[in-house]
């Protein structure tokens, strides 16, 4: 190959490649402009969110505290029934859910020893009677002779004596006798009134002792609540007629009024009540039931009731506050409250909003001072 040809060969490599990198730039920069021209303003990223809350209106509710203790329902008239003696289990005449009438027999005992205990009093009093008129007969005949002076003062003392004394003996005889009579009475379990058991505690041919609970007996009468108070409870009960007592069970609720208040406390600690719903309902109506007692008392403070999510505690200090909303602008400012009581429903608290006021009644957390809100529902 010759010089001038290998330097002819390389210009045109040269130009070549020159050309291709030309139209490079030129296609790149024509692609620049257009996408330039076709780009549109950037969003403005600065729009205002605006959160939806509840709002609702300060309304003239009347503060009431709400203070709750357990209590237990029963028969207005409710007997534990007990053989009065020990012995053997003979007959089981009825079970839990039977309804008898005064008078009719439950349960027996094996009543042989009693009526062996009967007959030997009896038999004991008939000697005693034997023995009676033979010390009668010897003291009337030395007094008849003591008039003639023909016995001794002596001898007629000592049959004076032995009269008296087998007079005594008798009458423990015939004590004896009332006495096994009355325990072989008590071998029998009889109603006490017209009622239905409610539990039972025996079995036949099973071994019990005197005042062992055999039988619960509750009569067909009302419902009473027992239930127990601390002093400061019964002390406004006491001093105050303005006092709402309820009584609740399950999805039902009855006005109750106290019927019995103890002057003593249980263990020094509760007073025990009694309570009566004021209701002929069958709801509350068995006995047993374990029931929610609600002593409702006026308060002299002027508070209302705001939902939980309308307050926001500070976690610094433990101030607390509401957000009162200006229906005019809908934002929010910091009204600080001081909590009252707290209930199930919400906080009672003290404010110095008037009636009428708007304030954010639930996601009162979420939100900030000065903040523009919007109602999530219609105010209430």
């Amino acid at each position: 190959m010759t010089l001038l040809r290998y330097i002819t060969d390389r210009l045109h490599i040269y130009n070549a490649s020159a050309f291709r990198s030309f139209i490079f730039v030129i296609v790149t920069s024509a692609f620049t402009v257009l996408q330039g021209c076709s780009e549109e303003p950037a969003a403005d990223v600065s729009t205002e969110v605006i959160r939806a809350v509840s709002i609702s209106q300060v309304n003239d509710d009347n503060y009431h505290k709400s203070i709750r203790f357990p209590g237990i329902t029963q028969k207005d008239n409710t007997s534990q029934l007990s053989f009065g003696v020990e012995g053997t289990v003979k007959t089981v005449l009825v079970d839990i859910g039977a309804r008898l009438k005064a008078g009719e027999k439950l349960a027996s005992l094996d009543e042989e020893p009693y009526k062996i205990a009967l007959d030997n009093a009896r038999a004991l009093s008939e000697k005693a009677r034997a023995t009676l008129e033979e010390y009668k007969s010897n003291y009337e005949r030395l007094s008849r002779l003591s008039k003639n002076n023909t016995v001794s003062e002596q001898n007629l003392d000592a049959a004076r004596s032995a009269y008296e004394n087998a007079q005594a003996t008798l009458r423990e005889a015939q004590a004896n006798i009332k006495l096994a009579e009355r325990n072989l009475s008590k071998t029998v379990i009889k109603a006490p009134f017209d009622g239905v058991v409610s539990t039972r505690e025996i079995e036949p041919f099973e071994e019990v002792t005197p005042n062992q609970v055999a039988f619960t007996y509750d009569g067909t009468d009302k419902l009473v609540v027992k239930s127990s108070i601390p002093i400061d409870l019964a002390e406004k009960i006491l001093n105050r007629e303005d006092i709402e007592i309820t009584v609740s069970y399950r999805d039902s609720t009855f006005s109750a009024v106290i019927e019995h208040l103890g002057e003593r406390a249980n263990e020094g600690l509760n007073f025990p009540v009694k309570l009566r719903p004021e209701t002929t309902q069958p709801p509350l109506l068995a006995a047993g039931l374990v029931v929610e007692v609600n002593y409702l008392i006026p308060n002299t403070e002027e508070a209302i009731l705001v939902p939980h999510g309308a307050v926001v505690i500070e976690p610094a200090g433990g101030k607390s506050f509401i957000y009162q909303y200006s229906d005019d602008t809908g934002i929010v400012s910091k009204t600080a409250v001081r909590i009252v009581d707290t209930q199930a429903l919400g906080y009672w608290i003290k404010h110095d909003l008037a009636e009428g006021d708007l304030f954010v009644s639930a996601g009162a957390a979420f939100i900030n001072e000065g903040q523009r809100v919007r109602p999530a529902v219609e105010t209430r």
